[in-house]
């Protein structure tokens, strides 16, 4: 993999909950980087998704009419979802999107471990790439009844993974969704009389291709996730101060205050102090200078509810210690 450098975007948004002592909280909204399920070795820096599927023919089941073209669709969502994950990181030096397997392999991916692996082995070559995604199978399961509010497809994808430069075996994985879908009266029609899936049912479709997409993608390369954080409030004048700051993105300005707050006489005001710190710590990248402020902030004020908080504070902190550790891995550092 290729050296980057491992930024946190940060969007803050705050929602007060209590009016007293350390039930006197927020919460600020962030976003951080979280490593891949698998890490790859360093010498994979190309890949290519291939796409092997085979058209559902709507003839040979109980499916609408147009089921062949959804499931289609379908597939190629899902190519879309997975290269525009992998993009936002730019995690590889090049992502191939082969929409047409079954040129390359007629038969798709139905041949003996032995020969698939040759033929895999082959392909990764003659595109230039170390590892393939491969979307083996895409499937659509619609089992709802014309009483039924509600209607339930299911969509199923198998893919299959392999890489060029280690393992020679190739790993299989499924993954399916449930759409639940309530037509109006002019869908309706579409669906029961004329025997089709309507337009908007299309439109929800590729969100859900999307998606499954992005999920197989974040097997392979780190992906943001938004969560958040508590913050203690405090009608101390200087503390507001730190409030006001935090609220505008200015952690350093705010960290100031916090830190000399953090000497208070006030036992109520230090536990909030020492603990905003830690926050401040995180934002600013230092996870292990945020632990020692956290766990200071527990010892100074004997409150179950308070400790609990540093407790879930520490536990998160120490995940995302390690969480940092793999990523740095994973980006060759």
């Amino acid at each position: 993999m290729t050296t980057k450098s491992l930024l946190t975007s940060l969007l803050i948004l705050f929602s007060l909950s209590g009016c007293y002592t350390t039930n006197n909280f927020g919460f600020v909204d962030m976003q951080v980087m979280e490593p891949a399920t698998v890490s790859l070795p360093d010498s994979i820096v190309n890949l290519a998704i291939v796409d092997f599927h085979r058209t559902q023919k709507a003839d040979e089941t109980d499916l609408k009419t147009n089921a062949d073209s959804i499931v289609d669709r379908y597939a190629a969502e899902t190519l879309k979802g997975f290269k525009s994950q992998t993009d936002s990181v730019q995690y590889f030096n090049r992502v191939e999107v082969v929409s047409n397997g079954l040129d390359f392999m007629p038969k798709g991916l139905l041949f003996p471990d032995s020969v698939l692996r040759h033929k895999l082995s082959a392909l990764a070559d003659s595109l230039g790439v170390q590892t393939l995604v491969a979307l083996d199978t895409v499937w659509l399961s619609d089992n709802s009844k014309k009483t039924q509010l509600v209607k339930k497809v299911v969509l199923g994808s198998r893919w299959g993974f392999f890489n060029a430069l280690g393992d020679s075996k190739t790993y299989w994985k499924i993954y399916t969704d449930t759409m639940l879908w309530i037509p109006n009266r002019t869908e309706s029609i579409a669906y029961e009389k004329n025997n089709r899936y309507p337009k908007t049912f299309v439109e929800v479709l590729d969100t859900y291709g999307e998606n499954n997409g992005a999920r197989v993608a974040m097997l392979f390369v780190p992906s943001w996730k938004w969560t958040d954080r508590l913050i203690y409030y405090s009608g101390n004048d200087e503390m507001k101060k730190a409030d006001t700051l935090a609220t505008k993105n200015q952690w350093k300005e705010a960290a100031e205050i916090w830190t000399k707050m953090s000497k208070s006489d006030n036992k109520n005001i230090r536990a909030k102090a020492t603990f905003n710190m830690a926050l401040a710590c995180e934002m600013l990248g230092h996870i292990e200078l945020a632990l020692e402020w956290v766990s200071k902030s527990y010892h100074v004020y004997d409150n179950e509810d308070h400790k609990q908080k540093c407790m879930d504070y520490i536990n998160i902190l120490a995940t995302r210690l390690q969480q940092e550790r793999k990523l740095k891995k994973q980006f060759g550092g």
